[in-house]
């Protein structure tokens, strides 16, 4: 005969169940932010115009590493746009861009959403490497919400994966899909 385990208070599955359903909650919220710029990326949806230059202004963007810091230069660089096919112009439109740029220089800059970027800027690998993470935090979660892993007194690992309800439809289940979705936003990542 076996035992399950006792825990101090059925409050540590509690706690658990609570972080797996916030788990969920923000993989839903984030996803839900990024699908739709994914789909105008991949749709190429936006408005191609030119910027011509009016002003840049030179300032620093900090990366922290493991072990050290990086700096790098970039330029805030305004001007007007005006669409390529005619009508709309904007003033005062600002890019971040990775040169300085002399007054007057034209440039070509895309409009979506009412964000202006450069071309190369639009990145959907990135959006995919997002989405990708949002399927393996859901697949935490859900782990977490079933068996109340995840909280310092709860149950450990192995624990937990014998409480999962049918667990040999949904161990492999969750455990393919969270591969699935680390894999992808790793090669999004890289790829992007």
């Amino acid at each position: 005969m076996t035992t399950q385990p006792s825990y101090r208070s059925t409050g540590t599955l509690w706690a658990g169940r609570l972080l797996g359903l916030g788990l969920i909650l923000l993989a839903a919220i984030v996803a839900a932010v990024t699908v739709p710029e994914l789909r105008g990326e991949l749709a190429g949806e936006g408005t191609d115009g030119t910027l011509t230059v009016s002003s840049c202004e030179a300032h620093t963007k900090t990366h922290y590493g493991t072990h050290r810091r990086t700096t790098e230069l970039k330029f805030s660089c305004t001007g007007t746009w005006t669409a390529n096919s005619g009508g709309a112009t904007y003033k005062d439109v600002t890019v971040e861009t990775s040169s300085r740029l002399e007054d007057g220089a034209q440039i070509g800059v895309v409009q979506a959403d009412g964000s202006f970027e450069l071309p190369e800027d639009r990145a959907p690998g990135k959006d995919a490497a997002i989405l990708a993470f949002c399927l393996s935090l859901l697949t935490f979660g859900i782990f977490c919400l079933l068996t109340g892993f995840g909280t310092r007194n709860g149950p450990g690992a192995t624990e937990s994966w014998r409480r999962l309800p049918a667990q040999k439809v949904t161990g492999p289940a969750l455990s393919g899909l969270f591969a699935i979705g680390a894999l992808t936003a790793l090669i999004c990542a890289l790829v992007a």
